[in-house]
């Protein structure tokens, strides 16, 4: 790396590694000529200071239960706010960066703020539609987290910070859209989807396989979150119906989160037993092989304006390995589906729909290496992360060559 390389710090609040998307950009970043450290802010074992593929990580070991009560809070009580601040000019002091890339909506308002005593540039990265997705988690509407939440306030800070920054990266098309309809100008905006690193993927070794030993059984296979939004609940209560219909069928998730036990619950209720398996996190390299031994791939989110405005990565994994995906109606995710034809789109939240859409592709296997080609393809040739990522090199690059730069830093006066 060149001595003058121009130094960026990326803030995020959780362990580090692993976070994909975040570690793409990084070394993305670190591939074009730019240094790259990460501020990572949450309950961590490793040390303090590490160097990790040529990103240097500092650690800021917050415990969950306070990182999580300041994250969700940053919108009422502005704490967390004043620590980052803190936090970042100190850095800044024995680390001197020149941009500060703070990952999702939340680390906005501190980065903002020790962005204007240092008069840097600040990127802001968008991984999803933040208040949105608040209103749709468990924990912030129950005791005491409804009643402390103001989600108008939120909706204000969305629209202020977003038009603050210098640059804002988001996720998908309809994210732009929604950014622009909230004021932010085309030009600062950069388009950087949660597409498949091709060459990062094909080096996962196989680890241990998934056990296909059972002649003559279909696997449909889930891999991710499990939470409300991420609508499993639909997929459970569809299974009797598909089961009815193909005895053989069997359904395997991995991945874990707050509505497991609860979706444990629903399977026994059902009487689903054998059909359903539970695997629980797993390592990348098991998610890769739980997805080439499954025959079909399921995307089940429920529909709102946060998983309308997002794509999660487990889309392009599924169409990279040749699967057919049969995926929830959200705009991203039925537009890339039917747009490349390699899978099927079903009602989200509804069983009976997905039941049919399900029942149907099972009753066509003769088009699934059809779909599953079609899916490998858009993503060799559209889908990945080489292409995609272009765009936020060149955003670098011409934030750091604008000779009008200083006079953006106006714009945070009211921070």
């Amino acid at each position: 790396m060149r001595s003058d390389a121009k130094q960026i710090l990326m803030v995020l609040d959780h362990s580090f590694p692993e976070d994909v998307r975040v570690e793409n950009e990084a070394r993305t970043l670190i591939e074009a000529g730019f240094a790259v450290s990460l501020l990572a802010i949450g309950p961590d074992v490793r040390p303090e200071m590490e160097d990790y593929r040529g990103i240097q990580i500092f650690r800021d070991k917050l415990p969950a239960a306070v990182r999580n009560k300041l994250r969700g809070l940053a919108g009422t009580i502005p704490a967390y706010s004043l620590y980052l601040e803190h936090r970042i000019r100190g850095l800044n002091r024995t680390h001197p960066f020149d941009a500060i890339h703070v990952h999702d909506l939340y680390l906005f308002g501190g980065a903002l703020r020790a962005a204007r005593k240092l008069q840097l540039p600040v990127v802001g990265d968008l991984h999803e539609n933040w208040v949105e997705a608040l209103r749709g988690y468990e924990w912030s509407n129950r005791f005491p987290a409804r009643f402390l939440i103001s989600y108008r306030k939120w909706e204000r800070l969305e629209k202020k910070w977003t038009q603050e920054v210098d640059r804002l990266v988001v996720v998908i098309e309809e994210a732009a859209e929604r950014n622009v309809e909230n004021g932010v100008a085309e030009d600062r905006l950069v388009l950087v989807p949660n597409t498949l690193d091709i060459d990062h993927f094909e080096s996962l070794g196989a680890g241990a396989r998934y056990d296909r030993s059972e002649d003559g059984l279909i696997h449909l296979a889930y891999a991710g979150g499990i939470d409300r939004h991420r609508g499993l609940r639909t997929v459970v209560d569809a299974m009797p119906a598909i089961i009815k219909a193909n005895p053989t069928v069997r359904l395997q998730l991995a991945g874990d989160g707050r509505t497991r036990n609860a979706l444990e619950a629903r399977c026994g209720e059902l009487g689903l037993g054998d059909h359903v398996t539970f695997h629980g996190w797993q390592p990348l390299e098991k998610v890769k092989s739980l997805i080439e031994s499954a025959d079909i791939c399921l995307i089940p989110h429920l529909r709102t304006p946060h998983t309308d405005a997002t794509i999660p990565h487990k889309l392009f994994q599924y169409m990279y390995c040749s699967r057919p995906v049969l995926t929830s109606d959200c705009r991203p995710l039925a537009r890339i589906v039917r747009e490349t034809g390699c899978g099927s789109v079903f009602e989200a939240g509804n069983p009976a729909s997905l039941a049919a859409k399900a029942i149907d592709l099972l009753a066509r296997p003769d088009d699934w290496s059809a779909m599953g080609k079609e899916g490998r393809e858009a993503v060799i040739r559209k889908y990945n992360w080489k292409t995609t990522s272009r765009a936020l090199v060149d955003a670098y690059e011409a934030l750091f060559s604008s000779s009008a730069l200083p006079a953006t830093m106006s714009r945070r006066d009211n921070v």
